[in-house]
């Protein structure tokens, strides 16, 4: 009979009186029966020094598993504290391209550590892999190849894989890239054909060309993903300029990246710089830092409100009753900007629109914002009609008030949808990041432009009667 899995929140108070207790053969048994996916989770709930000592009493196969797993600033406090002879195996089951991303944000002196621990063509490995840029396809491609060649059988290939198998410590494999004899790729081949076919059969019978999936080794790692999500692909080859295959890119590989930039995305849209650490690793003074900078800024932009409302003081101080919608008219524009700027930079993220759709884009917003503001403008007027049947707080002149919050919607709205959606495209096109265009930025600046748009509006509606 099978057990369903037990969440790591049951294992943990358990974990801490074993530890407490030094009971560790005890201890041993418990940490085998979790997940080490749900154990690498559940790390974080103990003090780096237990963390090093759960690593230790781990089998070494399993402690690997739950390395591969962690955060980044956790494996780099393991690899500068963890000793040697249980460092060493430990890495040594490690990808050397999981290995270089760690390494490439410690100090000089931890890559020497390495070079002493590891064996020579080890740490050459993790050299190779250490010189691609942190951001590109050849960083975070996979470099334990597979040779299979077009004139192999089956039966040879079945052999050579089998063999591979053993060096590369179970894991798993699903697609194979065969080469010629200067190690360009020449075509793909899934493991499950391969097994099914004759014996004798060569592999230039049944592997497929992959020229439309090949990934250039200096690609961006997000336009890898891109190309992941669009074709499906559970693996590519990766190649230099030549079309030699230098490496493998597989689906789970890609989740990485795309989880890392929806992070960044929603980081930036919110106006905070890119956290790199979990939330409560980051260090408070750092955390102050990443989110001041927008702050500031965006205070200077609200600042521009005030400004704008002193050059109308005098119709403000004519009529108050001005004053008492300016919070629902920005606010109404800021809204529809957001969403805008968050429907946009998501269709670019997918590819969905580009530069040469802006005047696309621009028509459509425009109609969109023209219906949302007639809806929002209709509510405004209606709210006040009705609610000056039974109060004169707005006036005898309701009506004209009632049509000056009606129309300044319309044209903030429509307004704030053309900046939201347009902002972005333009920043794109200009090199930026279109994240940054999201909604803080947008609000802040709709909230200056609306009020103008507001005021405006009613000096031209209520001269003679109010202004």
């Amino acid at each position: 009979m099978i057990s369903e899995p037990r969440p790591i929140e049951i294992f943990i108070p358990e974990i801490k009186n074993l530890i407490a207790a030094r009971g560790f053969d005890e201890l041993k048994g418990v940490l085998s029966e979790i997940n080490p996916i749900d154990l690498a989770d559940g790390f974080d709930r103990f003090p780096p020094e237990q963390q090093l000592l759960l690593l230790r009493l781990l089998k070494p196969d399993r402690a690997v598993e739950v390395f591969e797993e962690l955060d980044v600033p956790q494996q780099q406090y393991i690899i500068q504290h963890l000793e040697d002879e249980t460092l060493a195996p430990l890495l040594e089951g490690v990808p050397p391209e999981v290995t270089a991303r760690i390494l490439k944000k410690l100090p000089m002196r931890c890559t020497r550590k390495m070079s002493q621990l590891l064996k020579h063509e080890q740490f050459q490995g993790i050299q190779t892999a250490m010189e691609f840029a942190a951001n590109s396809a050849g960083a975070l491609m996979r470099r334990d190849l597979i040779p299979i060649t077009p004139d192999m059988t089956v039966r040879q290939a079945l052999e050579r894989i089998q063999a591979a198998s053993r060096i590369r410590k179970g894991r798993s494999i699903d697609h194979l890239y065969v080469t010629n004899g200067g190690g360009k790729l020449a075509g793909g081949l899934p493991l499950n054909i391969l097994i099914s076919a004759p014996a004798d059969m060569k592999v230039r019978d049944l592997m497929t060309p992959v020229s439309f999936f090949k990934i250039p080794v200096d690609m961006d790692q997000e336009e890898a993903a891109k190309i992941f999500s669009k074709y499906k692909l559970p693996s590519a080859p990766v190649v230099d300029a030549d079309s030699r295959l230098v490496g493998t890119l597989s689906a789970n590989d890609i989740i990485e990246v795309i989880e890392e930039e929806s992070t960044e995305d929603i980081q930036k849209m919110a106006g905070v710089e890119v956290l790199d650490k979990p939330y409560f690793q980051v260090p408070f003074r750092e955390m102050i830092q990443k989110r001041v900078t927008w702050l500031c800024v965006l205070f200077f932009g609200e600042s521009l409100t005030a400004l704008a409302m002193g050059f109308f003081e005098g119709e403000i101080e004519k009529a108050v009753v001005l004053a008492l919608f300016i919070p629902l008219i920005i606010s109404s524009g800021g809204n529809s900007g957001s969403q805008a700027a968050t429907l946009i930079v998501r269709a670019m993220a997918l590819r969905e629109v580009s530069f040469k759709d802006w005047w696309q884009v621009c028509r459509r917003e425009f109609l969109s914002g023209m219906a949302l503001g007639v809806i929002l403008g209709a509510m405004g007027f209606a709210m006040i009609a009705v609610r000056s049947q039974f109060s004169d707080i707005y006036g005898a002149h309701y009506l004209l008030l009632g049509l000056t919050v009606s129309a300044s919607l319309v044209l903030v709205v429509i307004w704030g949808t053309l900046c939201g959606s347009l902002l972005p495209i333009l920043l794109k096109r200009l090199g930026f990041d279109p994240a940054v265009a999201s909604a803080p930025f947008v609000a802040t600046m709709v909230d200056v432009t609306g009020l103008v748009i507001y005021f405006l509006v009613g000096m031209a509606v209520l001269k003679g009667t109010l202004l």
